[in-house]
């Protein structure tokens, strides 16, 4: 329970806000629909693309040209029902799928006391590590989860979070994520983010 409460804690720490902020803007992105679900998938892939590289895996997501088109085709798909309301659901949950593989990859952790035993553990049997890190996660995205949870569960703010001007809103913020990323600015702003953390 000390790993939870270190993540709890994380989440109000600069180096979490990439995180949070990827998962804010492609839960933005989709519209009207329940955002829980969605969640679980960012969630789900963002602890896996986290992990991978502790079994020698390097994801292909963490690169410039290939991070540009896997984030901008996750926006572009998670607020694909917001213009086809006809259209199924898996091209929105392949887009959250696929932001949070970026947002895992391009992680940089608040490496605390308990989370670094878990990565230090971690590059010895990476195995036993994933179930931390996925807690880990989950306890840094609690300032979503109850945004989320708050929003599913109120018609009125489910209704304004739909609104198009919203909905234009989180992609302009989208675009300029893609933006950075495109340029090479986004690990500069990671690593601000990790040292304005460490002060």
């Amino acid at each position: 329970m000390s790993l939870l409460g270190e993540a709890v804690r994380a989440a109000l720490q600069p180096c979490s806000y990439s995180l949070l902020i990827l998962s804010v803007v492609v839960l933005g992105l989709r519209g009207p629909r329940p955002r829980l679900p969605a969640l679980g998938v960012f969630v789900a892939t963002s602890t896996l693309f986290a992990w991978i590289p502790f079994v020698g895996f390097n994801p292909l997501l963490d690169g410039r040209l290939a991070g540009t088109v896997g984030l901008l085709a996750g926006l572009v798909l998670a607020g694909w029902h917001t213009h086809r309301r006809e259209a199924p659901s898996w091209p929105g949950m392949l887009g959250v799928a696929l932001v949070g593989a970026f947002a895992g990859a391009t992680w940089l952790p608040c490496v605390g006391r308990e989370l670094g035993a878990v990565l230090t553990a971690a590059t010895r049997d990476p195995w036993p590590g994933l179930p931390a890190l996925a807690l880990y996660l989950l306890g840094t995205m609690w300032v979503v989860i109850v945004l989320v949870a708050i929003s599913d569960y109120t018609p009125r703010l489910r209704r304004c979070l739909g609104n198009v001007r919203v909905v234009i809103g989180f992609r302009i913020v989208g675009a300029i994520i893609v933006l950075t990323v495109a340029v090479d600015l986004y690990p500069t702003f990671l690593s601000h983010l990790a040292r304005i953390s460490a002060l």
